[in-house]
């Protein structure tokens, strides 16, 4: 299986979901931070919800009747299907508008946040109830995506080091060639990665982006790395069967009704495999021809050999042909086969 092939079946989790920085209305006396990322994941019926101050993480998984009495308590004037429910909770936590307010109270071991917003002009409530968070997912969902992020941004860095080193050397072969630009303003010195570097150090930019705590990490194309990275990651984590040969019996499989001839045989118990195995071969001129070899003299045998329900030939054939019920052997299904 490909990668490409992969990533068509696999169902993202919540570890791809990127951070958001939360855009906390009030936060609670006792809380120690002011700064909160976000993560979350919803389908129709469930939700996962993760929450850092950097310091702690929270975590909740929430559906089916426990998330329905939860929005009741809160809304009992409300009903709604469930599934419009949570569009509602996901969109007022990832995307507030004027009207939603959010806020957050923590301790130690769990973190609350409310939300209230309006629902079809009336007010709406909800509450984010997280325990603790594992150490795990301390690890697998900022931990080691971050530090993936700073090592790809930093090869990144050195690839566009060398393609300016390189545009570079191509203006001087224009210079040297006559060439002009046509705007003084226009003209750039030579790229000088250590100047650079030191630049951006000492510039005034450098100090606002510390004083930013790194929210800009997650902006939307801090989000797309991170999808990115922990996609790959997850890839590189699943250890697929890349069977480049595996791609032919996927296309034969993917026509239903087809099975292919693997896929039969392999539903044989051995007691009749043996016996087909060990069956004289047909003659040359069977239409049928079977992939399973003899072990004595290497020719296929036809007797093996598994043919679609639907290519029987009419009862006037020459041949005749047994329909043979796999429910002798335990199996369901049928299988037909050739005999002389």
């Amino acid at each position: 299986m490909t990668e490409l092939q992969w990533r068509r079946q696999w169902k993202p989790d919540l570890s791809v979901c990127p951070w958001k920085p939360l855009p906390v209305t009030k936060v609670d006396s006792n809380t120690s931070s002011s700064r909160f990322l976000v993560k979350s994941k919803f389908s129709s019926d469930v939700y996962e919800f993760l929450i850092t101050d950097m310091v702690h993480f929270w975590y909740e998984k929430l559906g089916g009747l426990a998330l329905k009495r939860r929005v009741t308590e809160l809304n009992p004037s409300i009903e709604a299907p469930m599934s419009k429910v949570l569009d509602q909770i996901s969109q007022n936590l990832e995307s507030p508008g004027k009207e939603t307010q959010l806020s957050v109270s923590t301790s130690e071991d769990e973190a609350e946040l409310k939300i209230e917003s309006l629902l079809a002009g009336m007010p709406f409530l909800y509450s984010f109830k997280a325990d603790r968070a594992p150490e795990t997912m301390t690890r697998d969902h900022l931990t080691v995506p971050l530090m993936a992020m700073v090592g790809e941004l930093y090869r990144q860095r050195q690839e566009l080091s060398k393609l300016l080193a390189a545009k570079d050397r191509q203006i001087e072969d224009y210079k040297a060639q006559g060439a002009r630009v046509s705007r003084k303003y226009l003209e750039t010195a030579p790229f000088d990665e250590v100047a650079f570097q030191s630049s951006m150090i000492t510039s005034k930019g450098f100090e606002e982006e510390i004083k930013t705590f790194g929210e800009k990490a997650f902006t939307s194309s801090g989000q797309e790395l991170y999808r990115e990275i922990t996609t790959k990651r997850a890839w590189l984590l699943s250890s697929p069967i890349k069977d480049e040969g595996m791609d032919g019996l996927e296309s034969v499989n993917e026509h239903k009704g087809a099975p292919s001839i693997e896929s039969w045989g392999n539903r044989l118990p051995p007691s009749i495999a043996n016996k087909h195995q060990s069956s004289p071969s047909k003659s040359a001129n069977s239409p049928v021809k079977s992939p399973q070899k003899s072990p004595g003299s290497g020719a296929s045998s036809a007797d093996s050999t598994p043919v679609k329900y639907g290519d029987a030939p009419a009862l006037g054939h020459p041949k005749v042909f047994a329909i043979n019920t796999a429910a002798q052997a335990g199996y369901g299904g049928f299988l037909i086969k050739s005999t002389a």
